[in-house]
């Protein structure tokens, strides 16, 4: 790989290959691994309770992603690929902010109103619209637009993503299984705030406390985090 970190181009998913779990028979992926390991030492509630939390998060993030990834990068990816003479005419340094708002000026004119872009009636598709349109698409009569490419990475990513925050849950739960019957366990997740907010979440939803979330959305570049 060159010094320079560019991505590597991939043209399909290796869908027939995936990461066992070790000594797993027959093999199963690691996260399904963690997941039976933990049935077997009686959390079995637990993992019911992370699958249906999972199924839960990813269709809320896939019915309507623009709301849902608050980050923004799913409605940065989407105008990138489908509106890109508004993306090349507007600061899109922060997708977060790109995403709440309802017009952002053009960078060729500035000052003008009949210039700037409205970007509060675009949508991206949820799961059940974006699978009715890359069903249609036949690959052996014409190449994919960029439209049906982005809409198929974002619905693969939804899966991805919330997949992270199974594997946290479940990761946490695998750690304070392995302490001592009665001790005192303090667990430290190190994670981008998406995925923090995410499994904090689920947590809660098991009775957890709702304070103890350390730091915030917000910094500047030389404070603490």
């Amino acid at each position: 790989r060159p010094p320079v970190q560019s991505k590597v181009p991939v043209r399909a998913a290796p869908l027939e290959r995936y990461l066992k779990a070790k000594g797993s028979e027959p093999p199963r992926t690691w996260v399904s691994g963690l997941a039976a390991r933990l049935r077997a030492a009686g959390c079995a509630k637990l993992v019911g309770a992370t699958q249906a939390w999972f199924r839960e998060r990813v269709a809320y993030l896939l019915d309507d992603p623009k709301e849902a990834d608050t980050e923004g990068d799913y409605f940065a990816a989407w105008l990138r690929a489908c509106h890109r003479d508004i993306w090349d005419d507007i600061d899109r340094s922060d997708p977060e902010e790109l995403r709440r708002r309802q017009w952002v000026p053009s960078v060729a004119h500035p000052k003008s109103k009949k210039h700037r872009h409205a970007l509060k009636d675009i949508t991206i598709p949820g799961l059940d619209e974006a699978f009715r349109e890359l069903a249609a698409f036949d690959p052996g009569a014409r190449a994919s637009t960029k439209r049906e490419r982005v809409l198929a990475k974002i619905v693969v990513d939804g899966f991805q993503l919330r997949l992270v925050d199974v594997a946290a849950v479940l990761s946490v739960a695998d750690a304070v299984l392995s302490a001592p019957e009665g001790a005192r366990v303090a667990v430290v997740l190190y994670a981008g705030e998406d995925h923090t907010k995410s499994v904090a979440e689920f947590w809660r939803g098991q009775g957890f406390s709702s304070v103890g979330r350390v730091g915030k959305s917000d910094g500047e570049d030389d404070e603490p985090r």
